[in-house]
């Protein structure tokens, strides 16, 4: 067996074996292919490389709508109203989404809101959140709530720099334009006073005079916080008298009317006079708290405690001033309190589409409204004129 038989050759040392070559380095391949040397030009162009194919985590880049498997043929009345609503939600707002109603619902009903959240968005301003609901019977509708958003901002609107702007002659056609203003937000848009009793903002200046005059030790310059406690109290029943005085709402537009601005304070108390009017013409009674979210409010029977949420008076108001020592103690003290609260009260405007006619109303007045306040305070904290 050839297999068994022994070697008789001389002990030899084995062969070395070569190292296999190195594996090339991978190249990238290049945009367009080298010509080759030696031949001659001609019209022939080598093919453009194809791109590489789509990685396989490539669809992480992709947004997908959510599947929702389709429901039985007991569904096509809901389908059928749901359509319906839509469509008068659609005519509403005056948007023209995609039609989804040949999807299987309810994935188009999804699909359906979802476009319309998306042109409601682009093309009206403020938030309207809409909703697909049913009543007890199973009949489906849809709802559309409308909000304005304050974002977190006290309107406090100064009084003293008012004060200050009617003691100096050549400003006397100025400060009565923006008298009338304030006489219109107290009586008409219903704006709370500092000094009225009640309100929220009294109740503030009051704790703070309580503990300047109980505890003075603890403030760095008592005195001049008692003199600021003492002067806002002043001019604040000296500007609230005027407030109260019938003559500015009566002779608003005459006022108004008659007034030639020589600067450029002057042209901006016009134009903020201006506005004003335009909207106590435009809407005659309407006030700040007409379309106030009262669903943000506690339930009275689950233990309803009044700190649970921000409502309007408490961040909407006339204020002495916001400089000085005892505005930034106010300041303090409230937003820590409305650090503890867990809702805040805004303008929202609710809609149910279900096949009835919809209300001619609108948050046109509160968009009018909360930047004219805006700008009055701006022009009250920031004076620019020549005394």
């Amino acid at each position: 067996m050839d297999y068994a038989t022994p070697s008789i050759r001389a002990a030899m040392p084995a062969p070395k074996q070569k190292t296999k070559a190195a594996a090339q380095k991978r190249r990238a391949v290049p945009a367009v292919p080298k010509a080759q040397k030696g031949l001659s030009r001609g019209a022939f162009r080598p093919p453009a490389i194809s791109p590489c194919p789509p990685a396989a985590y490539g669809f992480l880049n992709t947004r997908f709508l959510p599947q929702i498997p389709a429901q039985g043929t007991g569904c096509e009345k809901e389908k059928a109203g749901f359509y319906q609503n839509f469509a008068l939600l659609c005519s509403h707002y005056g948007i023209t989404p995609i039609a989804t109603d040949t999807l299987p619902y309810p994935y188009g009903r999804e699909v359906a809101l979802h476009e319309a959240r998306r042109l409601l968005r682009e093309a009206h301003r403020g938030c309207i959140a809409i909703d697909f609901e049913k009543y007890d019977d199973g009949a489906a509708f849809l709802t559309a709530a409308e909000s304005y958003a304050t974002n977190s901002t006290l309107y406090y609107i100064p009084v003293t720099p008012l004060y200050q702007l009617m003691r100096q002659r050549r400003r006397k056609g100025e400060a009565r334009l923006l008298l009338c203003i304030l006489a219109y937000l107290y009586h008409i848009a219903g704006v709370p006073y500092y000094r009225d009793e009640g309100s929220y903002l009294y109740w503030n200046y009051e704790m703070l005079a309580q503990w300047i005059e109980d505890d003075p030790q603890d403030n760095d310059c008592p005195d001049r916080y008692a003199a600021e406690v003492s002067a806002a109290s002043h001019i604040g029943q000296v500007m609230l008298r005027r407030l109260r005085n019938p003559v500015h709402l009566n002779n608003f537009g005459d006022w108004l009317k008659g007034f030639a601005p020589g600067d450029d304070f002057a042209r901006q108390c016009a134009a903020l006079a201006k506005r004003a009017f335009g909207l106590w013409q435009d809407y005659p009674e309407a006030h700040l708290y007409r379309h106030a979210d009262t669903d943000c409010l506690p339930d009275p029977d689950d233990g309803y405690e009044d700190n649970d949420c921000i409502t309007m008076e408490k961040y909407i108001g006339f204020v002495a001033t916001t400089k000085g020592g005892l505005y930034e103690s106010l300041e303090q003290c409230i937003n820590s309190e409305f650090n503890e609260c867990q809702y805040i009260q805004e303008p929202v405007l609710r809609r149910c589409f279900d096949g009835r006619t919809q209300q001619d109303d609108s948050l046109d007045f509160e968009y009018r409204l909360f930047p004219l306040i805006d700008d009055l305070c701006y022009i009250l904290n920031n004076p620019d004129y020549d005394t």
